[in-house]
């Protein structure tokens, strides 16, 4: 029972998703379509037999039965209708103009996200604080691509192939879109650059490169529970524990030292502390509270981002350049062959996405959404016949040999982009059935 109200709301969410981006796409050909004089028929959301609506002036606003997708229907706009001379005809209108009403849609959607990410920003969302830290490296796994080439706790990642990585997330973003591949790392260790050579191995379920390392946080205490080891050991709020050291074995970081206070069961600890730029040195155990050895100490690892309208807008600008940025560097590695196509996703992952961020809130959603508008947006700019870059594509090739493709060839070049959309449509469908059905795997 409890699956299926999941799915439930994962499709609720979805579609709700789904329909503002359509909606907002299919407005900015709509409304760059009136302006210009563009006769409108159709406004639909969904595609197939019409369910409800009602029409205003030459224009049927509908909604349809299949809910994955939308258009506008213009006068005259499919290449097999014979021009009327009726003004309003889309053939029937300059270039410009036709180009204007094409990009009016992946326009629309790309102002939306900015407008998302601004909105977000003002509220105010939460981020790990070590996303926007230097990349140090707090832990290794046993047996992970980073203990073989070497790697250790307290490294910093400066460049991968060359490439400054100047945060962890660089570092997340630039190990993720390798797996399988040989990389070239610069690594900052005790004050000397050293290289090592690794290569990111496939994680599971996503397809995605991984080399085994966590984030170095600060174990700073943020607050101390009463009755606790920690207070009885005199432990303060601001206090950093730089090392934690059981035996012959010590841990750095908030991570690695939780783990082995757990393990600890109860045998005593060494803690060396920083209070004041001094290290003082303590030694106590730690108490079984809620099935784990804790010593009473909270760490806080998040932070707020939080601007005014104008700072927002501005870092809403750039996040979004940089995630087009890393959108049009995906389909180049995957054209190249150095990224699966398995990393693409499509609407069974993006309705798992989409409850995923419903159910932790307002915020969480207006950010996926934000992503979803941006990739839309980019992905229609795409020169693939049918979608409006490649509507923009014909449009620029008329313009450099002045003068108009016959209709038969502007067919089957529309013929070819929709038989390619279908294949890949099989092929994004196949990929999210993969990754939520191990049998496929």
């Amino acid at each position: 029972m409890a699956l299926l109200t999941s799915i439930g709301f994962s499709i609720i969410a979805f579609l709700f998703v789904l329909g503002v981006m359509i909606f907002i796409h299919e407005l900015g050909h709509h409304i760059a379509a009136k302006l210009l004089g563009i006769r409108v028929d159709v406004f639909s959301l969904g595609f197939g037999r019409r369910l409800f609506g009602f029409k205003r002036g030459d224009t049927d606003y509908r909604v349809s039965l299949l809910p994955l997708g939308g258009y506008v229907k213009m006068a005259g706009e499919n290449y097999d209708e014979e021009p009327t001379g009726d003004p309003g005809e889309f053939m029937g209108h300059p270039k410009t103009h036709r180009f204007l009403v094409a990009i009016a849609g992946p326009a629309m959607n790309i102002i939306l996200a900015l407008i998302l990410v601004t909105t977000n920003l003002m509220l105010g969302t939460s981020v790990a604080k070590h996303m926007r830290q230097p990349a140090v490296i707090g832990s290794v796994q046993e047996g992970s691509a980073a203990e073989q080439a070497g790697l250790q706790p307290l490294d910093i990642i400066l460049a991968i192939d060359g490439d400054p990585i100047p945060t962890w997330q660089d570092l997340v973003i630039g190990i993720s879109l390798s797996p399988n591949q040989e990389l070239v790392l610069e690594v900052e260790r005790q004050g000397q650059v050293l290289t090592k050579n690794i290569t990111p191995s496939l994680s599971e379920r996503i397809e995605t490169g991984d080399i085994g390392v966590g984030p170095f946080i600060p174990f700073i205490i943020t607050e101390v529970e009463p009755n606790s080891p920690a207070t009885e050991a005199g432990l303060r709020p601001e206090d950093e524990i730089v090392r934690v050291t059981m035996g012959n074995k010590s841990t750095v970081g908030f991570d690695e030292s939780a783990r082995l206070i757990n393990a600890s069961e109860g045998s005593p600890l060494k803690f060396e502390v920083l209070r004041d730029n001094q290290v003082f040195e303590t030694t106590f155990a730690a108490v079984q509270m809620e099935d784990r050895w804790r010593i009473g100490t909270t760490v806080e690892y998040m932070q707020l981002e939080q601007y005014g309208f104008l700072q927002a807008l501005k870092h809403s600008f750039e996040r979004n350049l940089k995630l087009t940025l890393l959108t049009f560097n995906v389909v180049g590695r995957i054209f190249t062959g150095r990224t699966s196509l398995r990393a693409m996703s499509g609407p069974i992952e993006i309705a798992r996405f989409s409850g995923m961020a419903a159910a932790m809130g307002l915020v969480p959603l207006l950010n996926f959404m934000a992503l979803v508008s941006l990739q839309l947006g980019i992905f229609n700019l795409m020169p693939i016949p049918i979608l409006d870059g490649g509507v923009i594509a014909l449009l620029g090739i008329e313009g450099l040999i002045r003068r108009d493709l016959s209709m038969r060839v502007k067919e089957r070049i529309f013929q070819v982009g929709f038989v390619f959309l279908i294949l890949l449509m099989g092929i994004v469908i196949f990929n999210d059935l993969a990754k939520n059905l191990p049998i496929l795997n």
